[in-house]
């Protein structure tokens, strides 16, 4: 569970959840559906909680004798029986908790931004007086839903659009509810190079040289043909202002282009710390990176082997925690992954005869404590993508 029931149960009722004493009847199945959509049609983006068996006062009355008692397949299936507008049927689990003796049950209405949700025409259920009407939007707002003989303001119901759009969030935010729409992103050459947001052209990232003399070669490249490296900058721009700037390479021979990920560390203030590629799933960075892997056409575009090989020396952490708690559990078994991860001498030889395609013997990407450091690098980003499939 994703939630505190006992921080819920002594927090008064508001846009995040509500009490019901009991379970609705078959009769107040039309105040079942407002009060669902009210929870899906609120402008945050947390989760929200039904909490039934538990009276306004927050009294814990228990619904273990309710026999209007819906489980989630139920629930679900009366929710997909509804004349639901583009099929934006709610997401939303039911589960049980015992507290003090009495059974309660809790319906979990998941966030979306498929919002305002609302049916595209009338319905009346069975053996209810209350119709829903075509259109009618409900939305909650503090502690209150909309009455069924109303609809929504205009005020509420343009938050919600707003937040069906991603334009109630900051603008890196947004930039990442577009990147997400990536059949609308296109590539572009005319007086500069970059991809191009179809649907709103003020979202534009470009591309520029990049002057700083880098590594020809890094760990992730290892898995191509042609390991080489070109580096560029990419300039994401709303407007004309910059909203962020990173690093990109051109791998396998320029035939296909990635953002350079971040470095890490096991006990990165050691002397001797295990380095590793990786990116953060929830960030910025990798929206981008997701755009670019998902092209099928363009210069840039990868093929299923250049990304698969990509992707098996790059770690991919769902956040920052999670990053900082698995560099913390591996800290203890450095010796052991450094074992493990040391690499053979035909490793170094493979990648010394990959690497003599595009460099010289006295240029540094080539030399032999290089060579050792990139397989070393690339063999512990494996072992930590097999740490955290394996959680």
């Amino acid at each position: 569970m994703n939630y505190d029931i006992n921080e819920l149960l002594n927090t008064p009722e508001d846009e995040y959840h509500d009490f019901k004493a009991q379970w609705y009847s078959q009769s107040d199945k039309a105040e079942l559906i407002k009060d669902i959509f009210s929870f899906v049609n609120t402008s945050h983006h947390k989760d929200c909680y039904l909490i039934i068996g538990v009276d306004d006062d927050h009294n814990i009355v228990g619904i273990e004798n309710d026999e209007n008692r819906l489980n989630t397949q139920k629930l679900t299936d009366f929710l997909h029986s509804l004349p639901i507008a583009n099929s934006h049927t709610p997401k939303v689990k039911v589960t049980s908790v015992t507290i003090e003796d009495h059974l309660i049950d809790i319906i979990i209405i998941k966030d979306t931004v498929d919002v305002p949700v609302y049916l595209d025409e009338d319905k009346r259920p069975k053996k209810c007086n209350a119709v829903i009407h075509a259109g009618q939007i409900f939305a909650r707002e503090n502690d209150t839903n909309t009455s069924t003989k109303e609809s929504a303001s205009d005020y509420l119901a343009e938050r919600l659009w707003k937040k069906r759009f991603g334009l109630d969030l900051p603008i890196q935010q947004q930039y990442k509810v577009k990147l997400q729409d990536t059949a609308n992103w296109e590539y572009f050459e005319t007086d500069k190079v970059g991809f191009l947001y179809n649907v709103d052209p003020d979202y534009c990232m470009f591309l520029e040289d990049d002057g700083e003399n880098r590594y020809k070669v890094e760990s992730y490249a290892l898995g191509q043909f042609r390991a080489r490296m070109d580096w560029q900058k990419l300039i994401l721009k709303y407007r004309n202002r910059t909203i962020a700037e990173f690093l990109v390479v051109f791998l396998d021979g320029a035939r296909f282009m990635t953002l350079t990920p971040n470095l890490g560390a096991i006990e990165p203030l050691s002397e001797t710390p295990l380095t590793f590629q990786y990116f953060i799933a929830d960030s910025l960075e990798f929206s981008v990176e997701k755009l670019f892997l998902s092209m099928k056409q363009g210069p840039t575009a990868p093929d299923g082997f250049q990304k698969l090989n990509l992707l098996q020396r790059i770690v991919i952490f769902d956040n920052g925690k999670q990053m900082k708690q698995v560099q913390k559990e591996l800290s203890d078994k450095k010796e052991y992954i450094k074992n493990q991860c040391t690499p053979s001498q035909e490793e170094i030889d493979q990648c010394h005869s990959l690497l003599s395609l595009d460099f010289n013997s006295k240029e540094r990407e080539i030399q032999q404590s290089n060579l050792k450091h990139m397989c070393q690098e690339a063999n512990v980003s494996q072992f930590i993508i097999r740490y955290l499939k394996s959680k």
